[in-house]
């Protein structure tokens, strides 16, 4: 699919952070349009969204980076210029996607447009039922849950995704849904967290901050636990709680660095190890940014899993099995993204995606 020509300028005004750590709040910054290397699609951005990456990278420099450092690695736009070996996009492509963690990202100021160079195992083209604004939404919260989901869930299984109404938390039940989950069941704290986790496909929704959620799943499972749980909270306390919910030889997957780790600035003593082993069920770590934590290219082994899988987000969400629940649409401006990730760190702004305008002209 090809959308209107975009003409690159030499230069643009990126968001991000300045100093680390502690780069709150973010700042607008100059940068020069870049070049695409051999493999790479240098993308006129269109939309993006928020996650806690974002902020989290800001407050923690946890990959190390040299600041100033543009952030927003959701993204949605048109292929303005490729590098020598890319094979699958021409000049003019709707496109959308993840930027690696280790790069620049998406946010630009000024409603024009952002730059971003992206490999070309991270970008998928548009499906045309959907906005910029939608599949812009779309990158880091689906591949997190293809991730965990795709090699994991046995079709028939009962599924426990806690925070069903959050980025992750919302696609993850879609897509289980998908793959064949038998029973989904979901938590959150609030009034509207439980309504998308219900229309996002979850069978039971509890409140985790009232309900005895250990005593309800043992109901609803004889007492033999879930086949699965899919923990994306970065929550100790969710941790240790969620690990006790899965049935003897079952699967516990957690999103990110896992157990003990997610301050990010010093390790604690976790029992969930344990926990698990007690009952010989599996834990599997899925932590997206293991593939960006270094220098060294990634291996044809990476870029197959990754293509598949944001293939894959292009594809369900083609055939409507997942869209993504945009609960706030926002304007990429310093002011109004630090207002929004304030909001989110401080766990005010949970329910589904907020969807950042890139370019105001061509966001529809």
């Amino acid at each position: 699919m090809s959308d209107d020509a975009v003409a690159a300028a030499d230069h643009f005004r990126a968001i991000g952070y300045t100093r680390a750590p502690d780069g709150l709040p973010l700042e607008t910054f100059e940068r020069p349009v870049p070049k695409p290397q051999p493999g790479e699609l240098l993308v006129h951005v269109v939309s993006s969204s928020l996650n806690p990456l974002d902020y989290k990278l800001a407050e923690l420099n946890f990959l190390g980076r040299t600041p100033p450092v543009a952030l927003g690695f959701d993204f949605a736009g048109i292929v303005i210029a490729r590098g020598d070996a890319v094979t699958t996009f021409d000049i003019g492509d709707a496109v959308f996607g993840m930027v690696p963690s280790n790069r620049d990202g998406a946010w630009a100021s000024g409603g024009t447009g952002g730059y971003a160079l992206v490999p070309e195992c991270l970008v998928t083209s548009k499906p045309d039922g959907f906005s910029f604004v939608e599949a812009g939404a779309l990158g880091v919260c689906y591949l997190s849950a293809y991730l965990a989901l795709a090699d994991t869930l046995d079709a028939g299984a009962t599924v426990y995704i806690p925070g069903g109404g959050g980025g992750v938390g919302h696609l993850a039940i879609q897509l289980a849904k998908a793959l064949g989950a038998k029973r989904i069941i979901s938590s959150a704290g609030n009034v509207r967290s439980r309504a998308l986790a219900l229309s996002s496909g979850a069978d039971h929704v509890f409140d985790y901050r009232r309900d005895d959620i250990e005593g309800k799943i043992d109901r609803l499972t004889q007492a033999q636990g879930v086949d699965l749980v899919f923990d994306a909270t970065y929550s100790e306390d969710s941790f240790v709680a969620t690990s006790k919910l899965v049935r003897p030889g079952g699967r516990w997957v957690v999103l990110g660095v896992g157990p003990g780790k997610t301050s990010r600035r010093a390790e604690t003593e976790s029992p969930v190890a344990g926990i698990l082993a007690a009952k010989d069920a599996q834990l599997v770590n899925v932590n997206l940014l293991r593939y960006f934590s270094d220098s060294v290219p990634l291996d044809a082994k990476t870029k197959t899993l990754l293509s598949g899988a944001i293939r894959d987000a292009a594809a369900t969400a083609e055939a409507g099995v997942v869209r993504p629940h945009l609960s706030e649409i926002i304007p990429s401006e310093v002011g109004a993204i630090n207002a929004a990730l304030a909001e989110m760190r401080a766990g005010r702004k949970s329910v589904g995606k907020i969807a950042i305008v890139v370019d105001k002209e061509r966001a529809r």
